[in-house]
């Protein structure tokens, strides 16, 4: 990104490859407005600037996330997580390549706390600056839709919106980002490798191309029921959004064209959420898929291919069992509410919710004080 930064700041085109010293630059012009500061550092000061803000922000992310599912931003669950992370090739991947993966992490993080605690506006912020430098989180944007939070979607949308109208009007020939995208839907060489999506990983292991279609379809498949499971079943409001977040971008890194190591970082809120009763992520398998796309592989010589590839294809795997036994896990939750013949609705006024409690404090105290049941005139006000 610094090279096209470095092309956009003399009036160059970012998009045009030799001008970056013959790296692919596909980035939406919108990224080059946000993150214009950067040219006017030496490559020095990137590569050296940029490993300590990685891990300074990678550092700020987890402990968010920890506050996010109701845990001491700097108690044990954050601190045993970033001495985790220096082992985990996803970071170490970002740190190696200069990314910007980990400011979506960033950005998935503050949605989190923002949306547990009501403020859904500031979370679309989040989401739509993210998308303003990299589209990583466009899959969230399917839980504004499921919580109907229409104000913070419009926020989500509008802001890489108006950002790219402005970015339009500035860079030189923007729409030759158009003319790259057929490298991110048709990966070849290092990138197919390199690549944990099932498109390249099934090609990795000769599978022929109607199974791939196959295997994308079942994926897209499993991750919708289980992002209608986890949103109507899961009764904490923290581990319900991360847990449907998590799902969207699995789902999407699976069936997609394209999931990278660094992607992964993505779903570390995911393996948080194993410190809360009742959250899916409880379960062996799914901390088995955990170590897996974190990068914890059997050797490659196992299945016989390079270590590359390898990493992509248990990342794949790792991811599938997440997924897996998130859906069985509420599958069965969904087994047992069906045959006592009960449903749960979250509806979609959670401002007067608490974590894993339908009633604040307060109200829990007034409706007891009226001498009434609370379980019954919870049940009444979500009727309403």
């Amino acid at each position: 990104m610094w090279r096209a930064e470095v092309v956009f700041a003399h009036g160059g085109q970012p998009y045009f490859r030799a001008a970056t010293a013959n790296r692919l630059f596909l980035y939406p012009p919108s990224s080059l407005l946000v993150m214009r500061p950067i040219a006017w550092l030496s490559l020095h000061e990137v590569q050296l600037g940029g490993l300590i803000a990685t891990a300074v922000v990678t550092w700020a992310a987890v402990m968010i996330s920890a506050a996010a599912i109701g845990r001491k931003w700097w108690g044990l669950t954050a601190a045993v997580v970033v001495f985790g992370l220096r082992w985990a090739q996803p970071l170490v991947a970002e740190l190696g390549l200069e990314n910007v993966t980990v400011l979506c992490f960033l950005a998935l993080a503050l949605f989190y706390i923002f949306t547990v605690h009501d403020h859904w506006v500031a979370a679309g912020a989040a989401i739509g600056l993210s998308m303003s430098i990299k589209p990583l989180l466009l899959p969230v944007l399917v839980v504004f839709l499921l919580a109907r939070r229409w104000r913070g979607l419009g926020m989500a949308i509008a802001i890489p919106a108006a950002l790219n109208v402005a970015a339009f009007a500035v860079v030189k020939k923007p729409t030759e980002v158009f003319s790259k995208l057929p490298s991110l839907l048709n990966r070849s060489g290092s990138g197919a490798v390199l690549n944990s999506a099932w498109v390249d990983v099934a090609r990795t292991f000769g599978i022929s191309h109607p199974l791939r279609i196959l295997l994308q379809v079942a994926t897209v498949g499993v991750a919708l029921v289980g992002l209608w499971w986890a949103w109507r079943y899961i009764e904490d409001a923290a581990v319900r959004l991360i847990t449907a977040s998590s799902i969207c971008l699995i789902g999407v890194y699976l069936a997609g064209t394209l999931s990278e190591n660094h992607f992964m970082l993505t779903l570390v809120p995911l393996a948080m959420t194993a410190v809360l009763a009742k959250s899916p992520m409880r379960f062996f398998p799914a901390w088995i898929g955990i170590l897996l796309l974190m990068g914890l592989t059997p050797p490659a010589s196992m299945l016989g291919i390079d270590t590359q590839a390898n990493l992509s294809a248990f990342r794949a795997f790792g991811m599938s069992l997440v997924l897996l036994t998130i859906v069985a896990v509420l599958a069965r939750s969904h087994l047992t509410r069906r045959s006592h013949g009960t449903r749960r609705s979250h509806g979609t006024r959670r401002s007067h919710w608490t974590r894993g409690s339908h009633w604040t404090r307060q109200g829990a105290a007034t409706v007891t004080e009226a001498g009434l049941d609370p379980e019954m005139a919870s049940a009444e006000w979500l009727a309403t």
